[in-house]
């Protein structure tokens, strides 16, 4: 980025700081706090201390230390899932787990010059009101773990992690998306903001994380899904999971009995359009209730839920964006309809209902059933 030059760390800084990160991830239980008192040699680094300074300005100084630990974690470290894919553990970019093949892999020099260019370009961006609105929004929010606006800009780069292929997203939608979010678990604003911080649990957990494969060539359970290996199914870009979590809202704004104080205040805002349809289950076409979704998240049933979140297709049944995790593949769906599916594609789920329907109008119409 053109007008901010940076004076580069000194040698013996920087192997102090490479060797913080190397021994946090090592440490039994990772703490992103521990691991911001020892990289205060990165703090100390000239462009570090002047993009801590310009942010001091829009945002108080505890959530300007969440910024510094949100591109630590983004940009240095990443959760790979173990090898007996129980769950996910911290890791740096440069770790020997990966193969040596493994696009995900970035030396330490290379996750430096990223994190210098993402500060340049934060510098840049700082003056623009609707990215200091969305730092505003983002930085406070804690329902999303990590949460900065980072991204890959392909999913194809070869390898991914490079300084040429992290970029700061800039996206309307995300902006409306916070707006969208801020509203509804706004205690101000919405009596019912602990209702709807329960939902967006839920949301979050199919929007941002992988499902659980334990066979293929790529086992996942849980990741970031701009975490995965970018061969796998499961991963996608952090936009599309953006992009995802605003689909189920908006999915979950048309539920019946969806509060209509909410949906006014929304429209008045212009952060959503015309309501349309009430939502359904793409499967049995029940109609969804926000009332039936609101109990059960309230008064939660251990492996029950009448209302969950699935793909319409299954993410290995074929190409574009019907076939990967996107808007265009995600809908809110009731228990039965997730049984029934299995993992068939939804066509292949109408095909099926409409020909067991046939097959007992017949039977019936014979006297045979």
């Amino acid at each position: 980025m053109p007008g901010y030059s940076v004076e580069p760390m000194p040698p013996s800084g920087l192997k102090k700081v490479k060797t913080a990160f190397d021994r946090s991830v090592k440490a039994g239980r990772f703490s992103e706090r521990q691991l911001y008192e020892l990289t205060g040699g990165l703090r100390e680094w000239s462009l570090v201390a002047k993009l801590s300074r310009e942010l001091e300005k829009l945002i108080p100084p505890a959530q300007v230390q969440v910024v510094y630990r949100r591109i630590l974690r983004a940009v240095y470290l990443i959760e790979l899932v173990k090898s007996d894919v129980t769950s996910t553990k911290y890791d740096v970019r440069w770790t020997n787990k990966f193969e040596k093949s493994d696009p995900r892999k970035a030396s330490f020099e290379e996750c430096l010059a990223i994190h210098e260019a993402l500060c340049k370009e934060i510098l840049v961006l700082l003056p623009d009101q609707v990215f200091q609105s969305e730092i505003k929004i983002v930085v406070p929010w804690g329902l999303s773990p990590h949460e900065i606006p980072i991204d890959y800009v392909s999913k194809t780069a070869i390898p991914i992690h490079t300084v040429r292929n992290v970029k700061i997203l800039r996206d309307p939608q995300y902006s409306r998306l916070l707006r969208i979010r801020q509203s509804l678990v706004d205690s101000q604003l919405n009596p019912d903001f602990q209702l709807f911080a329960a939902i967006f649990d839920k949301i979050r957990v199919k929007s941002y994380l992988t499902d659980r494969a334990l066979t293929g060539d790529y086992k996942t359970n849980r990741e970031k899904r701009w975490e995965a290996h970018p061969g796998s199914p499961q991963f996608a870009l952090r936009r599309d999971c953006l992009a995802v979590e605003l689909a189920l809202i908006e999915q979950l704004i048309r539920f019946h009995a969806f509060p209509d104080g909410i949906i006014q205040y929304l429209k008045a805002a212009n952060l959503v359009g015309d309501v349309g349809k009430i939502a359904r289950c793409p499967v049995t076409l029940d109609p969804l209730d926000f009332e039936i979704l609101a109990q059960e998240v309230t008064e939660p049933t251990h492996g029950k839920a009448a209302y969950q979140v699935g793909h319409l297709n299954p993410l290995k049944a074929g190409v574009g964006d019907e076939f990967r995790h996107h808007p265009a593949n995600i809908s809110w769906i009731t228990e039965d309809g997730n049984r029934i599916q299995g993992h068939l594609t939804l066509k292949e789920t109408r095909e099926l209902l409409l020909r067991i329907s046939r097959n007992y109008e017949a039977l019936a119409k014979n006297g045979l059933i």
